[in-house]
């Protein structure tokens, strides 16, 4: 691996905090990127539901608007699936992240909780939701048992994988009220 070198740009910077800079904004964008519905009025946000596996967000989330799974990342796509097929929909593309389902034990999904004329409305909405979801069960099924089970990680590990899903999820959950 090469050391890069210390020099300084222009402005003052060194290479390496250009680099540094430059992926920490990369990384904000493509969080951004994982929220595909914008929060609209205050009934709205109330009908917003958590569904993952990741323990961090028992801490910061009320526990009436999350919903904490025990098991894999497939358990909460599953969940997510037959919760979507009762009439909710996606807020937060199930795979965000870019991050292949071997690579991420925790997954975390936003979803709308809608009634029946709410889903009326919204009935593209809805039809998105449901190939996007049966599409990343599908993906993640092929992947058998490579799957990572966080019960199977060392703890630093966990830990790692842990605060990576809460920071792709934390801006869709401030943006929605959740944190």
């Amino acid at each position: 691996m090469r050391k890069l070198s210390g020099k300084r740009s222009a402005s003052g910077q060194s290479s390496e905090a250009a680099v540094f800079g430059f992926a920490r904004m990369f990384f904000v964008e493509k969080t951004r990127q994982n929220v595909s519905v914008p929060p609209g009025d205050d009934t709205m946000r109330r009908n917003v539901v958590l569904i993952t596996n990741n323990p961090c967000f028992r801490k910061s989330v009320d526990p009436l608007r999350l919903q904490f799974l025990c098991g894999t990342s497939l358990d909460v796509l599953i969940t997510a699936r037959d919760a979507i097929h009762v009439g909710s929909s996606l807020l937060t593309h199930p795979l965000c992240g870019n991050l292949r389902p071997n690579q991420q034990p925790f997954r975390s999904i936003l979803l709308q909780n809608s009634g029946q004329k709410e889903r009326d409305l919204n009935s593209t909405l809805y039809l998105d939701s449901i190939s996007t979801i049966e599409e990343a069960v599908l993906l993640y099924r092929s992947y058998g048992s490579r799957l990572l089970d966080p019960k199977s990680l060392p703890d630093a590990m966990r830990e790692d994988h842990s605060f990576i899903d809460y920071e792709l999820m934390r801006e869709s959950l401030t943006l929605y009220g959740l944190l």
